[in-house]
């Protein structure tokens, strides 16, 4: 979310740069452009000098980072020009005007703020270089208007939000200083609607009366209800400004808020409370029993499908997403902690649950059901079918997810039986359907579930159909000249031809890699991981402060109890271990703390730790469930080279992973990881990094596959993690990104 930055500072700088210059300046000076600056004036022209040269230097490595890479220099050459020629031209002009010597002070003053300004928000992040430009233009417009006399506030109106909030605060004593602040308001609400309302509460609250306020309350209400929700019982002037509001939906969701027992499992029944359907009493009495819930919900969720391709909108749908989501993880909690029990104890939640009620809870549990629970509830799944017949089943759930359904399915081995509930011919519409039309999907989500169904599938035959029904719509993409088809179906025509010709591993991924021009797939060269001039390989590994969390971290550290290890107690929230032999290796491992504030603030400790230190660690192992995957990935930085996920939670992780760092290489599994799994592939993996050896993935998980092999009760585990080389959803969207940014296609929608 782009952050508001509201620059309240000016009067602070201006009384600070009212003290008398410095003695030093003995007499008037003269630019090169013959202006001669008096030595009184001289003091704000040097502090211009140096927010110039900031500026300059920022934007010449800029300019040196895009020479390295495939795009041009963009503006580079503009951006250099008003920094240090239009800047100039602006001092000077307003040394050689004849204003008196106050008003002098207070241009120049403002210009020196608005650069400072300017350096700090491009330096942060929060400005676009490219917008330096209009920026400057923009602040000389509103400086003339000023002198003359005249409003800023047409300036604010006709420039991006950011470029306004840095100008408008540089001339806070105009005239216009009050109606450009309500301009701005307005701006921000059309750029950023899902943070307005934070904003209008921490920075514009004497604007919360401006009429248009309502209206852009109700737009958001619409658009992102949930935001609207968290202010409807709040005391603050938003609160208020959410109550008084009278669209119909802004009140149902005050009335949610009202009656907090239950809300957060009401509130996704918002279009019905509106519609008259269902009243707040009669769901927070449902809402007290989970079973009769989460049918309404299920059966809910498919009516808004339903509706939604009748053209319907329901604005709670992502809410019912996720509240079917949360249902569903709990009754998979429940059958993976019963894993020892007898069959008819561990699906005994499941006794009630109708056919479309598993299949959802089957699509929401990849991050964290074991095979043994997919298996078991895939069987309860099918028994439970009438007429049991899979065509059926998912024309019931108007395909919601069904490629993701698909692709669990060859997963775990249950694709057969599901096509075999249909006809032949249903079946074969079924898989074409599956990768038809994902050139119409949003995002990369869909094509992914494609990819590592791929990668899944042992039936030859199937196999070979759905690689002609990929050639065939690659030809269509062609034939129609849609690039984005073309990247997609391309990509998957040369996973499914590239991997047929070879059975190999390390082949294929030498081929993948070569034909997109990707770094390495196969291995992961040494040299990647050392991240300073000493030759050391930093990680960081992270525990959490749950039960698993403790065991995680009791078994983790007795592999590093011996001569080739040191590790040093830095403080209570976290330690290092440190090779003794071989290359210089350290780990940074976050301890787990029950207290969860304590635990949160473990994590604070160590980036600050970090960051002081300026280490950027190449290695990030995450310890724990999935549901702390989320904390994890806040700290990974573009610097990782490689990422230990243990339970990978699907393509929204992978591409959260690679937005960050995008030639990371990834180590996950298709369920729950196991400490007694992941500590011997963690060991193998330091013990190869510690010789200074390439991470030869084929060789490591041979070497892995034979040890656990002697442990049959582990074995099965382990064939559920998945090497970087058989990352296909990994692979699939660096490729992806690749071909997109040759053909010069933007993706900010992947």
């Amino acid at each position: 979310m782009k952050k508001a930055r509201f620059i309240c500072f000016l009067a602070a700088i201006s009384c600070s740069l009212l003290i008398t210059a410095s003695s030093s300046y003995a007499a008037a000076q003269q630019d090169t452009s013959g202006v001669i600056i008096p030595i009184y004036l001289q003091y704000w022209h040097d502090l211009i000098s140096q927010e110039q040269s900031k500026a300059l230097g920022m934007a010449e490595k800029l300019n040196r980072h895009n020479q390295g890479s495939d795009d041009p220099p963009a503006g580079y050459v503009q951006i250099k020009d008003v920094l240090k020629r239009d800047i100039d031209n602006y001092r000077l002009a307003i040394e050689a005007s004849d204003l008196d010597h106050r008003h002098k002070v207070l241009y120049l003053n403002s210009i020196y703020v608005m650069l400072k300004i300017m350096n700090r928000e491009w330096g942060n992040g929060d400005l676009s270089p490219a917008l330096i430009p209009e920026l400057v233009t923009n602040f000389h417009e509103m400086l003339n208007a000023d002198r003359q006399g005249g409003s800023i506030a047409p300036f604010v109106k006709k420039v991006p939000y950011e470029i306004g909030a840095i100008n408008i605060n540089v001339f806070s004593q105009n005239y216009g200083y009050q109606e450009a602040r309500i301009a701005l308001l307005r701006k921000y609400a059309a750029q950023y609607p899902k943070s307005f309302l934070t904003v209008l509460n921490q920075s514009y609250p004497d604007l919360a009366n401006e009429p248009f306020v309502d209206t852009v309350v109700a737009r958001i209400a619409h658009a992102y209800p949930e935001l609207v929700y968290n202010y409807a019982t709040s005391y603050t002037m938003v609160g208020r400004v959410v109550r008084r509001n009278s669209d119909p939906l802004v009140q149902a969701i005050v009335k949610v808020g009202a009656t907090p027992d239950k809300a957060i499992r009401v509130f996704p029944f918002i279009d019905y409370i509106v519609s008259g359907k269902y009243t707040v009493p009669q769901l927070q009495k449902i809402a007290q029993d989970d079973d009769a819930y989460y049918l309404l919900a299920v059966n809910t969720l498919i009516d808004m499908n339903r509706g939604i391709i009748d053209g319907e909108d329901f604005v709670g749908q992502p809410a019912m997403e996720a509240s079917v989501k949360r249902s569903a993880l709990e009754y998979i909690r429940q059958v993976n902690e019963l894993h020892e029990s007898p069959d008819p104890v561990r699906f005994a939640c499941a006794n009630k649950l109708t056919p479309q009620e598993i299949y959802y809870i089957l699509v929401n549990g990849q991050q964290e059901i074991y095979t043994s629970s997919f298996v078991g509830l895939f069987k309860r799944f099918m028994q439970r079918m009438d007429p049991p017949r899979g065509d059926k089943l998912l024309m019931s759930v108007i395909f919601d997810r069904f490629r993701k359904f698909i692709t669990l399915s060859s997963a775990y081995n249950t694709l057969d039986p599901f096509l075999g509930s249909m006809s032949q011919q249903n079946a074969n519409v079924l898989m074409n359907k599956f990768v038809d039309g994902l050139q119409y999907t949003k995002g990369l989500a869909a094509s992914v579930d494609v990819a590592d169904a791929f990668g899944s599938i042992k039936d030859s035959a199937l196999l070979k159909k759905l690689q002609a029904e990929v050639n065939r719509n690659f030809e269509e993409m062609v034939a129609q000249n849609d690039e984005r088809g073309k990247v997609l179906y391309g990509l998957l025509s040369t996973l499914f031809n590239t991997r047929e010709s070879s059975d190999q591993d390390e082949v294929w991924a030498k081929t993948m890699s070569q034909k997109f021009d990707l770094p390495p797939i196969d291995y992961l060269p040494f040299k990647n991981l050392i991240n300073d001039s000493a030759g050391r390989v930093y990680e960081e590994v992270f525990f959490y402060g749950d039960k698993d969390g403790f065991d995680s971290y009791a078994h983790f550290m007795p592999t590093f109890q011996n001569g080739d290890w040191r590790v040093n107690d830095i403080n209570k929230y976290f330690l290092t271990i440190t090779s003794t032999k071989g290359r210089p290796v350290t780990l940074f491992v976050k301890k787990p703390i029950s207290d969860p504030d304590e635990d949160e603030k473990a994590m604070t400790v160590l980036q600050e730790y970090l960051t002081k230190n300026s280490i950027h660690p190449t290695v990030f192992i995450h310890r724990g469930h999935s549901y702390h995957v989320d904390a994890t990935l806040k700290e990974l930085q573009p610097s990782a080279e490689l990422v230990f996920l243990g339970s990978c939670g699907g393509y929204n992780t992978l591409a959260q992973v690679l937005n960050i760092s995008p030639n990371a290489q990834i180590i996950s599994s298709k369920q729950t990881g196991s400490m007694l799994v992941n500590d011997p592939i963690i060991r193998t993996i330091e013990d190869q990094i510690r010789i200074g050896n390439d991470l030869k993935w084929e060789k490591i998980w041979n070497q892995l596959n034979n040890y656990f092999k002697n442990s049959p009760e582990f074995y099965d585990y382990f064939q559920d993690y998945i090497p970087p080389q058989k990352n296909m959803g990994a692979i699939f969207i660096k490729a992806y990104k690749k071909l997109m940014k040759g053909a010069k296609i933007e993706t900010e929608d992947e």
